[in-house]
Order: structure tokens, then C-alpha cells, then sequence
């Protein structure tokens, strides 16, 4: 039975489900330094405008309760709608295939005489012959998209509360605000899609073939006679397995499936239990290769299917968005990444930190 490498595993795990964003260490970093985050996102529901405690990054909830920012004004700060026709699209298909036979041959012999009185002699000859065919093949297509179609911002930054100004001039500053509220504000929406698709399939077969011979002669007074035997022994084993791996953030949908067949059946229902909702199913492979054709050709489309998206809301290059509308899109799938802001730029917050007058 085949052995799986950890370079196999590796490469199979980039297409088990999106890559992650920036790691904890990375965002400790820009946060330290007031950058602005780029956070991959799904579909989960979240408002422009939510504030964001970066130092709760690897909690299940880094998301403030509070607002610091005046709800009236929020609803009225342009919430606009930015195609970028000239967007940042990346795609990638490869295709690989190899085939390996081999075959090995070893032939033994041995003889053994006895001389007895009488003038009678025994001998006995034997022969070892083992063959072993091997036959390898393996092929893989894979497939990386990814697109970034356009943004929904704020126009303009949004007011702070008196409570919240008050928090900076006579509670813990802006250490106190960041404390409170977070240290990030949802800025806005990229809208996008990633895909990523794997399909690998191999196959082995191997054949052994071993023969033995023995031939025993009898001469006596001259007269000889002999007899031979031979006994031949076949052993056969043969597997081929097909997986398919992937995601789509559009359709909200990942693939862990694959296809057995002969002594790799046991291998791959090992490696289902591994991995997240990995599935076996009916049919042979032929049904899984024309599945992938058609994942693929629809991740081919990434960039079409976000504006068929904005087409059927109605949504056009430059319109000003409801927060309803903006959630609405959320929900659809299209917006691949949150664009977080830091507190520490905002026009209200310089101000009051540098303010000397009384409230």
C-alpha cells in the first residue's frame, strides 16, 4: 500500500479551505504601529463602523459591544459602492502527470549429487526464478483564483460620542478608549472572491511471479531415468484513488470527497477520518473528473459572478448603500475582506487628545 509524504499532506491541506489572513504575530505588529488590517472575511453578519479590540485576535469574539460613535451620523456618512474595472485578479492552473514500470528478475540454481554402491548415483537439480512488474501513475490539476472587484467605504470618518470624548480627556486617555471600545473601526467592505481546487488521481499495480523447478535423476548399471516438477505461484494487488479538494468562498462551499478502488479502499477512508467533512461517494472516477470540470469552469468565472451579484441587487459603480444593503451583500458572500482602520487616525480623536478646552 502506497505511503502518504508530509509533502503530500502539505500541499493537499492548502486546498482543505481558505489560507488564513494575517497571523497573530503580524497583526501585534501593524497594530503597534496604527497600520491599517485587511481581514479575510465570510459571511457572517458585521456593520461598518464596529469597533475592533486587536489584542482579542485569537479569541472567538474580538468584536466591541460598545460604539463610540454618534449612531445618527453613522447612517448618514455615504456608505459608497467603488467598482474597480482595472481590478486585481490572480489565476493559476496546473496540470501534471507521470507514469513509472519497473521490473526486476532474479534466477537461482542448485544442484546436489549422491554416489551409492553398485554403481548407482542420485541427483537432484533445482531452479528459482521470480519476476516482479511494477506500474505507477499519477496526475494532478489544480486551480487558484482570486479576485478583488471593489470596495464599500465610508466617505468620510465617523463622529465620537461625548462619552467616548469624555474617556480621552478625563478617563484613561486614548489607552482607555482603546480599552474600552477597541483599537480598530470597520472602515469598509473589499468585495472579491478566492477559489482553490485540487484534483490528484494514481494508480499501482503489482505483479509477482515465482517459479520452482527441481529435476531428480536416477542412474543405475548405466541406465538412467529422471522426473521433473515445477510449481508456479502468481500474487497480484492493484488500487487507484481519486481525491477532490477544495473551496469557493462565493459559493460557500468546500470539497473533500474522493473515489477507492482495490488495496488504496482502506488508505483513503484513513485519510477521510483526517480531514474536515472528507466523504467517499457513489460512482468511479469518471463522475468525479466531470465534477471538478464543472467546479473549475465555474471558478474560472470568480470576477462575473461577483458583478452578476451587484447586477441582480441593482447596485451600480459610485451609489450610496444602507447599512441593510451593505449586510445584504455580506450575506450574498461577496465581500472577501474587511477593511479595519485605527482608531488612532480619526479626526476626533486627534483633536481631543491634543484639545486643552473644557467640554
Amino acid at each position: 500500500m502506497p505511503t502518504r509524504t508530509v509533502a503530500v499532506a502539505a500541499e493537499e491541506a492548502k486546498y482543505l479551505t481558505r489560507p488564513d489572513g494575517p497571523d497573530e504575530n503580524e497583526i501585534s505588529r501593524q497594530a503597534k504601529q496604527a497600520l491599517p488590517l485587511v481581514l479575510p472575511w465570510g459571511r457572517e453578519p458585521v456593520r461598518l463602523g464596529t469597533t475592533y479590540h486587536s489584542r482579542l485576535q485569537s479569541t472567538g469574539n474580538p468584536w466591541s459591544e460598545e460604539t463610540p460613535f454618534v449612531l445618527s451620523d453613522m447612517h448618514m456618512i455615504p456608505k459608497e459602492l467603488h467598482a474597480e474595472f482595472g481590478t486585481t485578479s490572480t489565476f493559476k492552473k496546473v496540470k501534471t502527470a507521470r507514469e513509472s514500470e519497473t521490473g526486476d528478475h532474479l534466477s537461482l540454481g542448485f544442484g546436489i549429487g549422491v554416489g551409492l554402491p553398485f554403481l548407482a548415483s542420485v541427483s537432484v537439480k533445482g531452479t528459482y526464478d521470480q519476476h516482479i512488474q511494477e506500474n505507477k501513475d499519477s496526475d494532478k490539476l489544480s486551480l487558484n483564483a482570486s479576485c478583488r472587484a471593489g470596495t464599500i467605504e465610508f466617505q468620510r470618518q465617523p463622529r465620537l460620542t461625548k462619552e467616548a470624548i469624555i474617556e480621552i480627556k478625563y478617563g484613561g486617555g486614548y489607552e482607555g478608549l482603546c480599552e474600552r471600545y477597541g483599537d480598530y473601526y470597520l472602515a469598509g467592505y473589499r468585495l472579491g472572491g478566492d477559489t482553490g481546487i485540487l484534483m490528484s488521481a494514481s494508480g499501482h499495480s503489482r505483479e509477482k511471479i515465482e517459479k520452482y523447478g527441481i529435476t531428480v535423476t536416477v542412474e543405475v548399471l548405466f541406465i538412467s531415468a529422471s522426473k521433473h516438477w515445477e510449481k508456479e505461484f502468481r500474487s497480484f494487488g492493484a488500487g487507484r484513488q481519486v481525491r477532490l479538494l477544495g473551496y469557493d468562498t462565493l459559493d460557500a462551499k468546500t470539497w473533500n470527497r474522493f473515489r477507492a478502488a482495490g488495496d488504496d479502499v482502506k488508505e483513503m477512508e484513513a485519510w477521510a477520518r483526517t480531514v474536515p467533512n472528507g466523504e467517499s461517494g457513489a460512482g468511479g472516477e469518471d463522475s468525479l473528473r466531470a465534477d471538478t470540470d464543472a467546479i473549475m469552469i465555474r471558478s474560472e468565472s470568480l470576477l462575473e459572478r461577483v458583478y452578476d451579484v451587484l447586477d441582480r441587487h441593482g447596485y451600480k459603480n459610485g451609489e450610496s448603500l444602507t447599512f441593510v444593503q451593505c449586510e445584504e451583500l455580506v450575506a450574498e458572500g461577496v465581500v472577501v475582506e474587511l477593511l479595519l482602520e485605527p482608531m488612532k487616525r480619526l479626526r476626533d480623536v486627534i483633536q481631543w487628545r491634543a484639545e486643552r478646552d473644557i467640554i
